[in-house]
């Protein structure tokens, strides 16, 4: 997956307010699948979000894309060791620290709440932007997970 300059751009323009903040870089110190922080785990949602967009030539919210896609897991805490309770719990959490430190609007929010359906059955992705970022996390956590475990071995 190779993002036009226009592309990689638009991404540092939309993203650069957040991921410039300490707390957003906080989420580098946690780790989600095999040796990937959630940082940039999320960073990779994102960049595979516009990507899928722009490829597929789809009239979309960039901002709530983007900024949804960067903080679906700003849930800040490590989830290894939680249950299996995190999966579903844990969109409503990023959801409610991306308001109270970043004041995101609605359609971002519909974008971290919904990340995890089918597992968060009752938060159905009603949007575009919604949807493309639940798939490209599935895609990404999937490869990520498959390369943690071609280190393992």
């Amino acid at each position: 997956m190779h993002l036009t300059n226009n592309e990689e751009q638009t991404l540092a323009s939309t993203l650069s307010p957040y991921e410039g903040t300490e707390v957003v870089q906080q989420m580098e110190t946690y780790t989600q699948h095999g040796t990937v922080s959630t940082l940039e785990h999320c960073k990779s949602a994102a960049r595979l979000s516009l990507w899928f967009c722009r490829r597929l030539h789809l009239r979309v919210n960039t901002n709530a894309l983007l900024v949804g896609a960067l903080l679906h897991d700003f849930y800040m805490y490590d989830w290894h060791g939680s249950g299996w309770t995190h999966s579903y719990l844990h969109p409503e959490c990023a959801r409610v620290n991306a308001v109270a430190q970043y004041d995101v609007d609605e359609p971002t929010q519909h974008v971290i709440r919904c990340h995890m359906w089918p597992l968060g059955i009752t938060h159905v992705p009603r949007t575009k932007e919604a949807i493309v970022v639940n798939i490209a996390d599935k895609i990404v956590s999937l490869r990520e997970t498959l390369l943690m475990r071609r280190e393992r071995k």
